[in-house]
């Protein structure tokens, strides 16, 4: 069982000693998007406009999203700051979050927010900090854990071949469970660059593994996606980054389809005795690779074009679905991962680990509660399906 604090005590504590190194960025082929009728940008969006993603993230300027009168979404169509995300935080930052002051005692949980979509939509995984250990653990033969299992179905029929329609009847909420995989976790032994990369890299094999089917089932023949372990600053599509970031923990870039890990912000956060952070941290990235290929990110982007006023509860939707898709893999690698004598631990960690706090103000809430998050990794993990991760569908008070 894990400390409250992670291997190696407060993080504040730690000493810090990033390893030589990086995981060269793979040489992976362009993604070139959705087949046509589904939600692509249009040719050339991917190209920053010169000068961006100089000493910091990119803001949306005056005209981003601008309002489209009804009717379908014209995927060919050419739509101003059509992929550029809005951006929520200060200057230098790359996101808004910060943790919440403590008021003396023990603190649970510091917030971590997951996933915040930048131009080109990278997607930045933040960090939540301070956690308990599990209860004792209870062994099954089907690993569950106590919680959600439900599947949410859509209450608004909107009009047919719309962004909306689409967020709330893709084909990958009838694609099934994935496939179970043989993936026995590496150890991360002290945290270190080298035992983070074996970890990561055989993770990321399983998880390439058990999504290619699903994307083979709904014709998206798509390369696999990229993973970057870094501990020294990356040049990204999406931006540069430092380890130690802010709250970074990692994030995926749509404009290469790479996942970026910070070797140093895992250990602060965790710790390498925090494996299942890990764990759920990678899953949730290459959630974000799921709804790319899929055509989901596309659709919410069109989305938000004509209802700008969503782009908070958007949000909460896009990063909990992720999660859930996250859940969904970690059912897939339960029984040779394992998770099966683990299941309270998972459910401590899933609930406590990502997402903002309840003093975070509710104009900047783009990830979700740590109830939230926890409810829909678990949800994920309950129903094992991509049916369990329609939270475009979901009431609001369960995307809070």
């Amino acid at each position: 069982m894990s400390s409250p604090y992670g291997h190696g005590g407060r993080p504040q504590d730690r000493p810090v000693g990033p390893p030589p190194g990086v995981l060269p960025p793979p040489q992976a082929a362009p993604y070139g998007g959705p087949p046509p009728g589904q939600y692509a940008p249009p040719p050339g969006q991917y190209a920053p406009p010169p000068g961006q993603f100089q000493g910091g993230p990119y803001q949306p300027g005056p005209g981003q999203f601008p309002q489209q009168g009804p009717g379908q979404f014209q995927p060919g169509a050419t739509y101003q700051g059509q992929w550029a995300q809005p951006y929520y935080g200060g200057q230098g930052q790359f996101n808004g979050f910060q943790p919440p002051r403590r008021r003396g005692g023990p603190a649970r949980l510091i917030l971590l927010g997951f996933v915040l979509l930048i131009f080109l939509g990278a997607s930045l995984t933040v960090i939540g900090a301070i956690l308990t250990g599990g209860d004792a653990d209870d062994t099954t033969a089907e690993p569950r854990v106590t919680g959600p299992s439900i599947v949410p179905t859509a209450s608004t029929n909107p009009q047919k071949g719309s962004a909306e329609d689409y967020l709330l009847n893709a084909e990958i909420y009838r694609s099934g469970a994935l496939p179970e995989q043989n993936c026995k976790a590496a150890n991360l032994g002290t945290g270190s660059l080298a035992a983070q990369k074996v970890y990561y890299q055989k993770l990321f094999t399983c998880l390439n593994d058990a999504w290619r089917p699903i994307f083979k089932d709904l014709d998206q023949d798509k390369p696999d996606p990229g993973l970057v372990v870094f501990d020294k600053p990356v040049v990204t599509p999406c931006g540069n980054f430092a380890p130690l970031s802010g709250r970074v923990l990692a994030f995926y870039c749509y404009g290469n389809q790479v996942m970026y890990t910070d070797v140093q912000q895992m250990n602060k956060a965790f710790g390498p005795e925090q494996d299942l952070a890990y764990l759920m941290t990678i899953a949730h990235e290459y959630g974000h690779h799921v709804q790319g290929v899929t055509g989901l990110f596309y659709a919410r982007a069109a989305y938000l074009q004509d209802h700008p006023d969503k782009k908070l509860e958007s949000s909460r939707r896009n990063e909990l679905q992720a999660s859930c898709f996250a859940g969904v893999f970690s059912k897939a690698v339960a029984k040779t991962y394992p998770l099966t004598d683990r299941m309270n631990e998972f459910k401590e960690q899933s609930s406590n680990s990502f997402g903002e706090s309840a003093n975070t103000p509710p104009d900047e809430r783009t990830h979700g509660l740590a109830t939230s998050q926890g409810f829909w990794i678990q949800n994920g993990f309950n129903i094992s399906e991509n049916k369990a991760c329609n939270t475009y569908a979901a009431p609001a008070d369960l995307v809070k």
